[in-house]
């Protein structure tokens, strides 16, 4: 039995371990993609888009003539005029309107055509406002992954001092054991090893909340279990830049707002152009098919008969009647069936509407000087996309030349404290300097690994973001 329990023990150890092996490694262009398909602003900008989509097709659809089907029943007592016989009666009556009717805007100054190149103008111009919203998910998503990045390597760094302190506890224990060194210095040593270990926790601790900021900016709920790619691609030497103008001279070639900028200012164009066809004649053509019915319309057959009557007295004596033949008016009244009177009110109809504005209240005036002032607005919004532009590229150029600055000193600054740690360790190997000269040249060691992890991090962010408005591709 025990030893069925130990192979169900080791079968689930090896099942754990292949799960491990099997576990997902997110790469930079997967958090992208991720947070690109979820992010709720971005698919609000697509619905605005298909919105500019239909308008642009119902503008078009403006071109075309309409039609339109009418009926309408109509139920009349008392006094009332019979719409089909013209004759007013006390009967009640009910009838029934029946029409199709079309019409088409002959000309009205191309204000359709303008109407659809503006709506044109405004659906490139929304999408490329979704690929702005896209810059800005990018630059953030980078910005988190490479700061998870930075972190598990300082989780590696303190672990290393872990390690190291561990082996030195043991090694100044046995020294203690040996009276070589005094009770204090273990209690240093050790001392060390606490502040080594929390700073293991806080890097860890510093890792959690990062991934969280990541799969947060994804969309995605937390999950312990994520894990990102951490080969390292890119170079830290650093290199010669490109100068401010021309990084911005690039970006001005492929910036989605520096696009859509432009665009907005030829749909306000357009505006002016609709304006001012409001004081130009317009001219419509319209027709269509009417019939109808009404309820108390009828056909009406006369007949004359002759006949022998009395037409009077002999001396007035009605003992002597005189006869005669008369004639006799016979009238027939017979409701006229509904088909009959839908064929017989048949009728068609063709109107042409010309409408010439002599005073419109000053509409047009006022919509030309409202279309100007819009002119200019968007002639401003598209100078404050470029400054934008601008101050973005001169921040992040000058955040690259000061990071490489920066990585390149504290490079320096960690290969003479490694030096001098490598020496120190020796040293008090071997007994020749006390605890506390070693933990004050260990812990100089310790913040320059850290800061030179945070300067290197640091300027590979700065440098995908150099990259990024250069219009290189985010292959990390």
């Amino acid at each position: 039995m025990k030893k069925l329990i130990r192979v169900i023990v080791v079968i689930i150890v090896c099942v754990f371990n292949i799960s491990l092996n099997a576990q997902h490694l997110w790469s930079l262009k997967e958090c992208l993609d991720t947070a690109l398909i979820k992010n709720i602003t971005i698919n609000q900008g697509y619905l605005s888009s298909q919105i500019n989509k239909i308008n642009l097709i119902q503008s078009k659809a403006a071109q075309l003539p309409n039609l339109y089907l009418n009926d309408s029943h109509n139920l009349n007592s008392g006094f009332s005029l019979d719409p089909y016989t013209n004759q007013y009666t006390s009967q009640n009556i009910s009838s029934n309107n029946l029409s199709l009717n079309s019409s088409v805007n002959l000309y009205n100054g191309h204000v359709l055509l303008y109407t659809i190149k503006q709506n044109q103008l405004l659906f490139e111009a929304g999408l490329l406002d979704i690929d702005k919203l896209k810059v800005d998910v990018t630059l953030n998503v980078m910005a988190a992954f490479m700061q998870v990045l930075m972190d598990y390597e300082a989780i590696e760094v303190a672990k290393q001092q872990v390690e190291s302190s561990t082996v030195q506890v043991t090694q100044t224990e046995k020294f203690l054991q040996f009276g070589k060194v005094a009770e204090l210095s273990l209690l240093q040593i050790q001392s060390q090893l606490s502040s080594d270990k929390l700073l293991q926790i806080n890097a860890e601790n510093q890792l959690q909340l990062d991934k969280l900021t990541l799969l947060q900016l994804m969309e995605t709920p937390f999950n312990t279990s994520f894990e990102i790619k951490k080969q390292e691609t890119f170079n830290f030497i650093p290199f010669l830049t490109p100068s401010p103008t021309q990084i911005n001279t690039a970006s001005l070639a492929f910036m989605p707002q520096i696009k859509s900028a432009k665009i907005r200012i030829d749909a306000a164009n357009e505006s002016i152009k609709i304006a001012q066809c409001l004081g130009i004649p317009s001219l419509n053509l319209s027709g269509g098919l009417k019939t109808g019915y009404s309820s108390i319309r009828s056909n009406t057959s006369t007949t004359i008969s002759y006949q022998s009557s009395t037409i009077g007295y002999v001396k007035g004596d009605i003992a002597q009647p005189v006869t005669g033949i008369i004639p006799v008016t016979i009238t027939n009244k017979q409701i006229q069936p509904i088909g009959d009177q839908l064929k017989n009110n048949f009728g068609e109809f063709i109107t042409l509407t010309l409408s010439v504005p002599i005073f419109n209240r000053y509409l047009a005036r006022n919509n030309v000087s409202m279309a100007k002032i819009n002119i200019r607005s968007a002639e401003l919004n598209e100078q404050q996309a470029r400054n934008d532009l601008r101050k973005a590229v001169e921040v992040v150029y000058t955040n690259q030349i000061s990071a490489g600055k920066k990585m390149i000193a504290t490079r320096e600054q960690l290969d003479l404290e490694q030096r001098t740690y490598s020496d120190m360790e020796k040293k008090y190997a071997f007994g020749a300097v006390g605890a506390t000269d070693f933990l004050i040249e260990k812990n100089n060691f310790n913040k320059a690994s850290m800061s030179f992890i945070q300067a290197k991090y640091d300027y590979a962010l700065k440098t995908k973001m150099v990259d990024f408005y250069l219009g290189k591709p985010l292959n990390y």
